[in-house]
């Protein structure tokens, strides 16, 4: 594991106003390829892009991706969490490709889009308590932007077997499971 890992490629665009220091190419983008991930701490998730005019960015942050040209999302609904630590992996997983998901956001509003990868934390604060452990889920929204959201913020969507209503009392487990830590 380490500070920046590899994803899946994935074409995508990039909101210029991040291309100019947020002092200009707002509502102009450009179209790019997303092919790594990029942990600092205390920092939102940021990936690493190359520009379709071979121009290669590295910290382009969550809320400047999107699938297609879209209207502009808040820091604060793109993303729940910064990174946990320096250390991580990303991958698709295979049984999520392409699934259907809708993301609950810290506005109550539910979003549906598309799983595109996750990221995974290890060696850091809170990823390591079991009732805390964050996930990162990439999802293309349908809006066109991009969220990094964590398993208790997404609802899967699979109509040929998941069904029924998920229950609201359920909660994560505290322990720490260990054979060797047993009296």
């Amino acid at each position: 594991m380490s500070f920046v890992v590899d994803t899946p490629y994935v074409p995508a665009f990039v909101r210029n106003e991040f291309l100019y220091n947020q002092q200009s190419g707002v509502g102009d983008f450009t179209e790019c390829t997303v092919f790594a991930f990029r942990a600092e701490p205390a920092r939102v998730p940021m990936f690493s892009v190359m520009l379709a005019n071979g121009a290669q960015w590295a910290r382009i942050p969550i809320h400047a991706l999107c699938s297609k040209p879209c209207p502009a999302m808040s820091l604060q609904i793109a993303c729940w969490w910064d990174s946990f630590s320096r250390f991580c992996s990303a991958r698709e997983m295979q049984f999520l490709r392409n699934h259907r998901v809708k993301a609950l956001g810290r506005d109550g509003v539910q979003r549906p889009g598309v799983y595109l990868f996750s990221v995974f934390w290890a060696d850091g604060g809170w990823s390591e308590i079991p009732d805390q452990s964050k996930d990162h889920h990439i999802i293309a929204l349908d809006s066109g932007q991009w969220i990094a959201y964590p398993n208790n913020r997404l609802l899967w969507s699979d109509p040929s077997w998941i069904a029924g209503e998920v229950p609201k009392d359920w909660k994560s487990p505290a322990d720490n499971y260990s054979v060797e830590a047993l009296p």
